[in-house]
């Protein structure tokens, strides 16, 4: 069975507990299939990534056929789903319906307060400050809370390239260019221990956003990233990759 995420957010974690590690996070509209099932939670598959977790039953509802057909992504912050009731905040990487508008438990939820994605008018610089200060949170995707990973993910994936979930596994895609030959839009890759522990997007002029701490704007050297409020060199590059 596929369940299909109509809140803003909701956690994937680890273990059947509110308590427990969340490993990730569905936007509104992303869906998943159906594992194992208790009485209040159920252990699923997302389906862009294929990232396992569980999530409390009430928090998605099972996807209808038209919700399937969904695949209008959003590419700004402010958007919201609402009706005369209440309203859904969206962030950037969401899935509405094609005509924007849902039936939720009979109340009937349209698409306002911002455009869709635009493939000619977006790259992967320009929506990555949409999330600019956007407080670090482990498993986060979102404008409310997001990682180095989830931040790389959800802005390519609403470009069209879908890319796996954390830094380690997002190392392994496309095309690997030297330091003299990178662009804006490039992947850079930090490591720690011999082990790839960061990832954020290359911006002109030797810079690069990333969520460490926050989503920030630092410096990119051959050595690796340059806090540009303290001057130190906080993550080590590994390599640099052009998906």
């Amino acid at each position: 069975m596929q369940f299909i995420c109509m809140q803003s957010w909701v956690p994937l974690r680890s273990e059947q507990s509110s308590s427990s590690e969340m490993v990730s996070s569905l936007l509104f509209g992303e869906t998943c299939l159906l594992i194992e099932e208790t009485v209040e939670w159920i252990n699923v598959s997302c389906d862009h990534d294929g990232y396992q977790g569980w999530i409390p039953q009430s928090y998605v509802r099972p996807a209808l056929d038209n919700f399937r057909e969904w695949n209008r992504k959003v590419a700004v912050h402010g958007a919201i789903m609402q009706n005369s009731t209440g309203r859904i905040d969206l962030s950037p990487g969401s899935i509405i319906p094609n005509d924007l508008e849902c039936n939720l438990s009979g109340s009937v939820f349209r698409y306002s307060d911002a455009r869709v994605f635009e493939p000619e008018n977006a790259d992967a610089a320009g929506l990555a400050n949409l999330f600019l200060h956007t407080p670090y949170l482990w498993g986060g995707r979102s404008v409310w809370g997001i990682d180095c990973s989830g931040l790389v993910q959800v802005v390519y994936g609403i470009l069209g390239k879908p890319l796996p979930r954390d830094a380690s596994q997002q190392v392994n895609t496309g095309s690997a260019v030297s330091f003299a030959e990178q662009q804006s839009g490039d992947l850079a890759f930090f490591e720690k221990d011999e082990r790839i522990t960061h990832v954020g997007i290359v911006l002109s002029d030797n810079r690069i956003i990333h969520a460490s701490g926050k989503v920030r704007i630092d410096f990119l050297t051959e050595s690796g990233i340059i806090n540009s409020e303290t001057g130190q060199n906080t993550h080590a590059l590994s390599c640099i990759k052009r998906v």
